[in-house]
């Protein structure tokens, strides 16, 4: 009896290992995808970012420069003046930065941490499909070793018990 239900045993267990691999599978292949995308999205988000900033540099710096070139050597008003309207620029460009910072990370927030909760729960169900994997290996393992024991058992005994 020890061989038959070792060989149905080993044959279910058999289909279950198939069946967690093929899950598995598939699994990871989406897995790639969403992680590839993430970083793709995160990579582009960074990129935007710096141009912005970028951009942002630039402009000031050409605000600042046009208005340096306004500042008289000889008149201490323009360039108090020029002193008071480059704080001012600055402060305006820093808040400006703050503000499109924030717009970022809204941005992200949208569309970037849908992906990231999708990628999270499909690292889940990958931990999971490993574990239940290992334990139909072990079952399969199990059956296979009953299967042959209970072969052994069935071999007559030829030698007449001498």
């Amino acid at each position: 009896m020890g061989f038959l239900s070792g060989a149905y045993g080993k044959l279910m267990a058999g289909r279950l290992v198939r069946q967690l691999q093929w899950q598995l599978t598939s699994v990871q292949s989406r897995l790639n995808r969403v992680t590839k995308q993430v970083g793709d999205m995160e990579e582009s988000l960074q990129r935007q970012e710096r141009y912005y900033n970028m951009y942002n540099n630039n402009v000031f710096n050409q605000l600042r420069g046009g208005m340096m070139a306004g500042v008289s050597q000889n008149d201490p008003n323009s360039y108090n003046t020029y002193l008071w309207s480059s704080q001012s620029l600055q402060q305006q460009m820093l808040y400006q930065q703050q503000m499109m910072a924030e717009q970022f990370d809204m941005i992200r927030d949208a569309q970037l941490e849908p992906l990231k909760a999708i990628q999270e729960q499909l690292e889940t169900q990958k931990d999971n499909l490993e574990s239940r994997l290992e334990l139909a290996k072990g079952q399969y393992e199990a059956k296979k070793k009953e299967e042959q024991d209970g072969a052994k058992n069935m071999v007559p005994d030829y030698t007449g018990g001498q």
